[in-house]
């Protein structure tokens, strides 16, 4: 090597030393400031199986004249089985799915969430151990059948033999996000859904229903047909002890233990007998985060710092 060739390269190494400290800072300038994050899920309910612990008593037997000792205005009382599964597990000609969304918004509670469709990625070391605020809801459309357990003497469904079920099928809300709820999370790294997913049973799920189904008869003689309505159901899922398996495309199928409360009437136009039933069981539900995934931000700023810090390193050696 030449003594011009090596003055330039001395000169070449002493500019390096002198601009890696603007270059780090210039690196970590244009990194952008940590803005409130918003996740985003879409989610499905794929498997329900709610049933009745013990019989419930259900208003569906015919006594015009009371003579069952505890009937109301000529409905009697059926202690009954009921089981409640999603629409879509059916068999035969399944119905339709059970299809929710999620939104978590950094922060904790107070902050909206609204969907974008199209949320940016996010970097989960990054947002280890910050507050969020989830909203999730469902649309749920599902099954329920009520069976005759009763052994008694006049306690069948009206126009049925002893032993008989009846079938509701494909009941939804008469709104959108028939079931939802609001809670905190904190975002864990380590967990398939970064926590946000499902919520604890402190917080349940709550649907406000408005649901009436013809039930093509007159339980109580009155010369009305009733029908059955739905008022009212709550459903907790125990979160904390649910269990995961990740997809390979990246959805999350999360397994719990759920309870359900279901509150409903058998109406007309004269009486109105309530009923009000207790449920558990297993439930299963799906959710893909629709977030990109980013590696830490400051691998690249370390990496380039590295680099450029190595030439002066060797020129002090020198």
């Amino acid at each position: 090597m030449t003594h011009s060739d090596r003055l330039g390269l001395r000169s070449a190494r002493h500019l390096i030393a002198y601009l890696t400290p603007a270059c780090i800072l210039l690196v970590f300038a244009t990194t952008p400031a940590h803005a409130l994050v918003q996740l985003e899920f879409d989610t499905e309910l794929t498997e329900l199986n709610l049933s009745s612990p013990s019989p419930v008593p259900m208003p569906l037997a015919s006594d015009p004249g009371n003579l069952l000792g505890d009937s109301i205005s000529g409905y009697g009382w059926v202690d009954s089985q009921v089981l409640v599964t999603l629409s879509s597990q059916r068999l035969i000609s399944p119905g339709p799915p059970s299809l929710g969304f999620a939104c978590a918004s950094e922060g904790g509670p107070g902050l909206a969430c609204f969907p974008s469709g199209s949320p940016p990625p996010i970097n989960p070391t990054a947002l280890d151990g910050q507050n969020f605020q989830v909203d999730s809801f469902f649309d749920i459309w599902y099954d329920i059948t009520v069976t005759d357990v009763d052994p008694r003497p006049g306690r069948d469904f009206a126009g049925q033999a002893d032993g008989a079920s009846i079938t509701l099928q494909d009941l939804t809300g008469s709104t959108d996000r028939d079931m939802q709820v609001s809670y905190p999370a904190v975002f864990d790294k380590d967990h398939p859904n970064y926590g946000m997913l499902p919520p604890t049973d402190s917080f349940p799920y709550i649907g406000h229903f408005d649901i009436e189904i013809p039930l093509g008869g007159d339980i109580n003689g009155n010369g009305e047909n009733d029908k059955i309505k739905f008022t009212l159901a709550a459903h907790q899922v125990d979160g904390v002890n649910a269990t995961f398996i990740i997809l390979p495309d990246g959805t999350v199928v999360d397994m719990m233990d759920s309870i359900a409360d279901l509150d409903g009437l058998i109406v007309d136009e004269s009486s109105d007998p309530p009923f009000h039933i207790d449920l558990s069981g297993p439930t299963v539900a799906e959710s893909k985060l629709l977030n990109g995934i980013v590696p830490e931000p400051t691998g690249l700023a370390l990496l380039l710092a590295g680099g450029l810090f190595a030439p002066a390193l060797r020129r002090r050696r020198a």
